[in-house]
């Protein structure tokens, strides 16, 4: 059994990390919590509405490669259809860099575009960098979904 501060790992993969995946519904995932209940809240804003996303409440640890200590995340959100199954995911790591798009090459393979992978799942990840904040942010959709990729946004207020 792990411990209250000892962080949960999970692995990268098409659908996203463990069991928080595009197409589950985050009720049913043990440590997410809607938007609105997220104590952090105020840090953030989301589109298209608060209501639309759940965040992993609890530390975490996201291993990219085989022997990996794993890369420790500071927020992870969901954004849910108007259907409840999730089509977005933001991951937040706690320090930038760490090599982060080779690493994900070795798990994806070359990217399509920089810093973006598409998946035989039809999944695109991406990985934005931005200097100004020095912030990173991994992020998955499915591919076809052009709402989860034109409104569905999380900014560190």
């Amino acid at each position: 059994m792990k411990s209250a501060s000892q962080p949960n790992q999970f692995r990268f993969h098409n659908l996203g990390v463990g069991d928080i995946q595009l197409g589950r519904k985050p009720g049913h995932i043990p440590g997410m919590l809607p938007f609105n209940l997220y104590t952090g809240k105020h840090h953030f804003t989301v589109a298209p509405h608060a209501s639309l996303y759940h965040v992993f409440n609890r530390p975490i640890k996201c291993m990219i490669e085989q022997k990996d200590n794993g890369i420790a995340m500071s927020h992870l959100f969901a954004g849910v259809n108007e259907n409840g199954f999730i089509n977005r995911i933001f991951i937040y790591p706690d320090q930038p860099g760490f090599q982060l798009a080779t690493r994900l090459s070795h798990l994806y393979g070359e990217p399509a575009a920089q810093n973006n992978w598409v998946t035989d799942s039809d999944t695109e990840i991406t990985l934005q960098t931005s200097n100004a904040l020095l912030q990173t942010v991994i992020a998955f959709r499915f591919l076809y979904d052009m709402t989860a990729l034109k409104e569905y946004e999380v900014h560190v207020v």
